[in-house]
């Protein structure tokens, strides 16, 4: 009986396991990238949130995290090179969650799609979790909206307090490593401990761990090295993120732990765009509004400006206002030259223009008439004036 039992209940062991392998198989997954880290306290690092289509082809994301909010604080979120073109909302930080939410109107299927990158500071020592709610989804590209089956990988980042005597890394090029910059030439500097050796590596990689082998500085064309303040020229290698690692080694101890320097460079300007005027009934009490998405492949699209110029204008532009993807227009007769400019978070813009079609009325051929009138009365005046300053009349 007993043998029995036993038989019965491993057989429903191994059912079970073979159901959860079975649903495990061609699910999509979310995760983070790294998934660990050890980060010094009140150190910055960047999370990548990623998606594996595991063969499937999608076009909708909704990736809700959460995160210990004791330990950790979110200072940024960054869309560049996200594979999601469409943004259904800005993304959205709670006190401790974040909500990204976007469509890929043409699919992606791949292991590596970038959903954007999160910037986290540690603010106090422990094991700060981040991880996905079970609201997360996305979408097939089916036409029919199917929800995918869908995994998550979390993540753990241990906070440590940092050891004394370690060299402090700054740069006066890229003096803020939370903020994006358009420069390509890096300096760095660290003060020189008596007696100490150092092994470095610049590397794209957040985890690189320089060897252990010490490092003297050798001169190159482009590049100039001093131990302690050394430059990079970084126009050939391209934008993106870089980490300097460092490791110290003192006369009476043995190497350190490795310390990171972070710079982020952007010096390309967001894609062309075209905005879009366009009437709902549902929006704006159907008046007319502007509507425009750019997309900035490195650092992402920081917010958007818009000015309105009258077609009789002398002005070539007004003041700029800063808006969101959407714009109320202000001429809702759509007679003015409308700008919209895309600025990605290291300052690059993108501009657009587009001339509304508008007839041209009897007012409009009036005014246009009594100006060219206006300005024939003043070159016939300045004509006169000059020909009495050259030939006076004699009394």
């Amino acid at each position: 009986m007993i043998l029995k039992i036993f038989k019965t209940q491993f057989l429903i062991l191994v059912v079970c396991c073979l159901l959860f392998v079975a649903s495990s198989v061609g699910a999509a997954k979310l995760y983070l990238a790294p998934s660990n880290q050890t980060i010094y306290q009140d150190n910055s690092f960047i999370v990548e949130v990623k998606l594996d289509t595991e063969g499937e082809e999608i076009n909708t994301v909704e990736a809700n995290l959460i995160y210990s909010s004791n330990l950790l604080e979110v200072i940024d979120i960054s869309k560049g090179n996200s594979i999601l073109t469409l943004w259904l909302k800005e993304p959205d930080i709670q006190q401790k969650e974040v909500s990204l939410i976007g469509g890929i109107p043409n699919g992606f299927q791949g292991e590596e799609g970038l959903i954007a990158k999160l910037i986290f500071r540690g603010k106090e020592i422990g094991e700060g979790i981040i991880s996905f709610k079970e609201n997360s989804k996305v979408l097939l590209n089916d036409g029919q909206g199917t929800k995918a089956r869908l995994s998550f990988l979390e993540g753990s980042y241990e906070i440590i307090k940092r050891p004394e005597g370690l060299p402090v890394i700054s740069s006066k090029t890229h003096p803020d490593q939370n903020e994006w910059y358009r420069i390509t030439s890096l300096s760095l500097y660290w003060d020189l401990m008596e007696g100490a050796e150092y092994s470095w590596i610049l590397s794209r990689d957040p985890l690189t761990e320089p060897d252990e082998i010490p490092d003297k500085p050798e001169p190159k064309e482009g590049v100039a090295f001093w131990m302690g303040a050394m430059e990079y020229d970084l126009k050939e290698e391209g934008d993106g993120i870089y980490y300097f690692h460092l490791k110290q080694k003192l006369s009476d101890k043995g190497w350190s732990e490795r310390i990171t320097y972070r710079t982020m460079i952007d010096t390309i300007p967001p894609e062309e765009f075209e905005p879009q005027i366009g009437q709902d009934p549902t929006m704006y009490d159907g008046k007319y509004f502007l509507s425009f998405v750019a997309q900035d492949k490195t650092s992402g699209v920081d917010h958007y400006e818009v000015t309105e110029v009258p077609w009789l204008s002398f002005e070539k532009t007004k003041e700029w206002k800063m808006v969101q993807s959407s714009y109320l227009l202000g001429d809702q007769k759509l007679r003015s030259v409308i700008k919209v400019k895309a600025v990605d978070k290291a300052g690059n813009e993108r501009v657009a223009e587009i001339k509304p079609p508008y007839k041209i009325t009897w007012g409009d051929a009036l005014i246009l008439l009594l100006i060219l009138i206006g300005i024939g009365v003043i070159l016939w005046s300045a004509k006169r004036i000059s020909a009495v300053k050259k030939f006076p009349i004699s009394k």
